[in-house]
This record gives C-alpha cells, structure tokens and sequence, in this order.
C-alpha cells in the first residue's frame, strides 16, 4: 500500500512538472487578408463547413478545447495543428501559386470523398465537423468549380 501512495505522488508530480513544459500550440490570429475566406473561390455555406469540418488543423483560426492547455494533451494538439498546417493552411490560400491550389483543391477532395478527413480522432470531440454524404458532395462540388475559376 506505500509502493502505490509513493507511486501515485510521483504521478502527480511528474504530472504537476509537464505543464511548464511549452506546447507549442500556436497563438490564434485574426483572419488574414491571405485568407480563403477573403476569396472569391469559396461561397458563404462552403467557407462555414470548413470553418466546422478543416480549419482547427488547417488554419490559423483555431477553437480550442478545454484540454488544449494541458500536457500532455497540448502537446498532441500542438503536433497535429503543425502537421495539418504543413500540408494545407487556408489563412495563407493567396500564398499559394494558382498550380498550387489547384493542387490543393484535387487533395481535399480526394480526402473528403476517401473519408481520411477530417480525421477520425477529431470527429471524435468535435461531431459538428462530420461530412454527411451531402457535404461531401457539396465540398467536392465546390473543389471543382473552384478549379475552373481558377483555370479560366
């Protein structure tokens, strides 16, 4: 019964130390000018379903949840919103070349429609942000008009 009361303090305070470890997790920024949401390639419906579904990994707009500020929760948040921003981040959509986008657009409806995103272990906190088969549809539907604004 010691070996666990001693166990269970060391616990706590390794616990206690981790939270001075920095996340990582970035600041949230007001919505740039660079913004797809300052675009004319994206209607009001389509921006607010990736607002829900894309822009908490995929963005600098980010809503944290309640555990954002907790190791070693933060630290996995921190991770996931860098990895989801290397590879697409709408706050900075005028950045990219318009072969770029184009590129960008044929990946986000090809991980729509595959069902890769928005990833499961999101979907798990956050149910608003899960793609019926109608915004699925509307989404791709979106990825190819948005092509052909930009192509023409």
């Amino acid at each position: 019964m010691k070996a666990v009361k001693i166990i269970l303090i060391a616990l706590a305070v390794v616990f206690i130390a981790i939270q001075f470890i920095p996340s990582g997790i970035p600041e949230n920024k007001p919505d740039e000018i660079k913004s797809i949401a300052n675009s004319n390639l994206v209607t009001e419906p389509v921006l607010d379903q990736l607002r829900k579904s894309c822009f908490d990994c995929h963005s600098n707009q980010v809503h944290f949840p309640w555990y954002a500020k907790i190791a070693p929760a933060s630290w996995m948040l921190a991770d996931h919103i860098s990895e989801g921003k290397s590879h697409l981040n709408f706050s900075g959509w005028e950045d990219y070349s318009n072969r770029e986008k184009i590129g960008v657009l044929k990946d986000i409806k090809d991980e729509v429609e595959s069902g890769n995103m928005p990833l499961k272990s999101y979907l798990l906190m956050h149910r608003d942000a899960r793609l019926s088969s109608e915004k699925i549809t509307i989404l791709s539907t979106w990825t190819d008009e948005a092509t052909d604004k930009i192509l023409n």
